[in-house]
């Protein structure tokens, strides 16, 4: 369920962030998506001047993104990787650009509807 409706300059601001036609098309998508997924509670946040967009299953966040100008940077979070679907290999076998970070967590970009529909594909499988 999408949450922060209420606060739609939220959604256009992360938008403008987005410079890139493809980059602004996934976002679109990503968002539509969001608002569709049972079990989850989908809505934008900040950790000081960092804007990120969540995704939360109960009270844990399973999945994030930040937007920049020509990708969102969307990470697949701790409680998530306690899922064998999304353990390392998983990921990594899908997504054999994703980075691993300091924290144990993985970051792939979209940057485009391709990118979006393969993770799309991957979620909800």
């Amino acid at each position: 369920m999408l949450r922060g409706a209420e606060s739609s300059e939220v959604y256009q601001e992360y938008y403008e962030i987005l410079r890139t036609p493809e980059a602004k098309h996934a976002f679109l998508y990503v968002i539509g998506w969001a608002s569709t997924l049972k079990g989850y509670d989908c809505y934008p946040g900040s950790h000081g001047h960092i804007k990120d967009f969540r995704f939360l299953r109960n009270y844990d966040c399973d999945f994030a993104f930040i937007p920049n100008q020509k990708w969102m940077l969307f990470y697949f979070r701790k409680p998530c990787l306690r899922l064998p679907k999304f353990s390392r290999d998983e990921i990594i076998g899908r997504f054999p650009c994703a980075k691993e970070n300091k924290s144990g967590e993985f970051t792939v970009r979209l940057k485009n509807m391709s990118d979006v529909m393969r993770l799309v594909c991957y979620i909800e499988t």
